[in-house]
């Protein structure tokens, strides 16, 4: 398995039990194909995150929890600043605190006093080279937020109030490296913790699109979209995915579209350009992809095969008639929309 394919899976689903933590592992193959393609590093934590409080959902899937934004975005500054090995902007948000530490050292504490509950959490273990991946836990205020291997993650959660994480009040995050494994091709096996490597914890908040520093746009022609399709699918080995792309002459203009809902798997996005793309289900927003480089990294979120869509009160049967809404945002490149019916059946 892939690191690169766990990402989207902890900051759509942090807090969410393991089998649909699992159920999300089949999904992202598009991610590591095409960030590989385009050299770009993005990794994260290896295992499932703790399920310390129920129905935690990332802000990407709730409709109604984003600001309102300009379509102007700022300029990008040169060179990128780093805070403690983290760039200052990611993902969205602007790092407010960060720390990091070295081994045999095996614990950070950040404490910060958030202004908003539109967290963003950055974690990074390095510098072991072939010594193998470290291993750790993640806290809020002493509540179980993530543990398994260690990498290069990002972390989100519309759960906050349930680690006792307010507006105006201190809250303190702690990592801690608990062990280390040699990874194989069927998981590694522990082994003792190196002597030598870096880990770090950063604590970031969101901001509005307008104030975040883009980078530059690439001179010349956009790289084409991947034709690679979720799972290592082609369009050719999996004729009953559907796919809704962009206006060729106009990537902004909304795509609307009415499909015979046939139970989905999973859902999943990319897009040339940084912006945002507003997912709509009858009406009812289920998730917004988002990106903010050029680099063509996959969104995907879960789709409705066990029923999960009924949190947002679709209860979408075979043979429904559904109607897909599609909105861009700020996005001034071509984009695809995958989503992939469960094979096996079932209802949703």
């Amino acid at each position: 398995m892939n690191l690169t394919d766990l990402k989207q899976v902890f900051d759509e689903r942090s807090g969410d039990p393991v089998e649909h933590v699992v159920h999300h592992l089949r999904l992202h193959g598009v991610r590591a194909k095409v960030v590989a393609r385009r050299r770009r590093r993005v990794a994260t934590w290896t295992a499932c995150a703790i399920v310390a409080v129920a129905g935690v959902a990332a802000a990407a899937v709730v409709p109604g929890l984003r600001p309102d934004v300009t379509p102007t975005p700022a300029d990008s500054p040169s060179p990128v600043r780093t805070i403690e090995g983290f760039p200052e902007y990611a993902d969205g948000a602007r790092i407010v605190a960060a720390k990091s530490a070295a081994l045999p050292q095996r614990r950070i504490e950040l404490t910060i006093v958030p202004t908003t509950l539109d967290l963003v959490v950055f974690s990074r273990c390095d510098g072991t080279g072939e010594k193998g991946t470290l291993k750790g836990t993640l806290t809020a205020n002493g509540h179980g937020f993530v543990s398994g291997g260690c990498t290069t993650g990002t972390f989100r959660s519309q759960g906050w109030g349930g680690m006792d994480v307010s507006v105006g009040k201190p809250a303190t995050f702690v990592m801690t490296i608990t062990g280390a494994r040699q990874p194989d091709e069927t998981g590694g096996d522990d082994i003792p913790i190196p002597d030598t490597g870096t880990f770090g914890l950063a604590i970031g908040e969101r901001i509005p699109f307008d104030r975040y520093p883009l980078p530059p746009r690439p001179s010349g022609t956009l790289d084409p979209l991947p034709e690679v399709l979720p799972a290592g699918c082609t369009e050719a080995l999996c004729p009953d995915a559907v796919i809704i792309r962009s206006d060729p002459a106009d990537p902004a203009r909304p795509v609307r579209r009415t499909l015979t809902w046939q139970t989905m798997r999973g859902i999943d996005m990319v897009a040339q350009t940084p912006g945002l793309l507003h997912l709509r289900v009858n009406g009812v927003e289920i998730t917004t992809g988002e990106w903010w480089d050029y680099a063509m990294s996959g969104s995907g979120m879960y789709g409705d095969k066990d029923g999960d869509w009924k949190r947002f009160g679709l209860g979408l049967r075979p043979g429904d008639s559904a109607a897909i809404e599609i909105v861009p945002e700020h996005i001034t490149g071509a984009w695809q929309v995958v989503f992939s019916p469960d094979r096996a059946g079932g209802g949703g």
